[in-house]
């Protein structure tokens, strides 16, 4: 592969890893929106299952971008393995070994753990009739 190639594969993973979360964010506002219209009335066994299949489906989810982050891993070492590197992959690698990937990664694995606790929260916790008036 050339050095090119290396670089659109290692920023099409971090697409790949964007996607993925966008479609957590989707399936946890559908959760919302279920909790607050019917789930919050439903008997615990149909809290549970949909709880269930909404974690399967999060989990799996997280699982396909801890995979791009991998693929991503081995494209970093293959270019930091490249004899003469242009300046933009010098570059790219530089801001990657910085404080921001960092900083995105604790964000990002926050966020889905805060996603997976905050609807277990709303489907097992909160009373919707203590909260909206006319419930």
């Amino acid at each position: 592969m050339t050095e090119l190639d290396l670089l659109n594969l290692a920023r099409d993973t971090t697409q790949s890893e964007i996607g993925y979360f966008n479609e957590m964010i989707t399936i946890n506002f559908a959760m919302i929106v279920a909790i607050f219209y019917f789930l919050n009335q439903a008997p615990i066994a149909m809290k549970v299952f949909a709880y269930a299949a909404f974690l399967i489906g999060t989990l799996f989810l997280f699982g396909q971008m801890l995979f791009e982050t991998n693929v991503k891993i081995s494209i970093l070492q293959a270019l930091r393995a490249l004899p003469h590197p242009h300046p933009v992959t010098v570059r790219y690698l530089a801001l990657y070994d910085s404080w921001l990937t960092t900083v995105i990664s604790v964000l990002l694995n926050g966020a889905v753990w805060l996603l997976c606790l905050g609807t277990a929260y709303l489907l097992f916790i909160w009373n919707k009739a203590a909260h909206v008036k006319g419930a």
